[in-house]
């Protein structure tokens, strides 16, 4: 059972992390129920959402997001493959 469970945080850490990596912006829109902080106007009950999102057409990144931000995602992604390689080496 040990074993099934080592391949399972293997797999499952490598994924994440590649997630994490390749799509900080949805990363980070989950993690934050779809809105960030600086989308949120305007009184209790109304909608404040500024217009900014990341489907701007023309292929360019959401501004809404600060660069640091993405940055911390995909570190956490590479430690999270990292980790997923640890478990797989131990795997073997």
């Amino acid at each position: 059972m040990t074993d099934a469970r080592t391949l399972a945080a293997a797999v499952l850490g490598v994924a994440l992390g590649l997630l994490f990596v390749a799509a900080p912006e949805t990363i980070l829109q989950v993690q934050t129920a779809g809105r960030l902080p600086q989308d949120r106007q305007g009184r209790y009950g109304e909608d404040g959402v500024s217009g900014g999102n990341s489907d701007t057409g023309n292929g360019e990144r959401d501004p809404a997001v600060p660069a640091r931000w993405r940055r911390l995602v995909q570190a956490v992604g590479v430690a999270l493959v990292l980790g997923g390689l640890y478990f797989a080496w131990t795997f073997f």
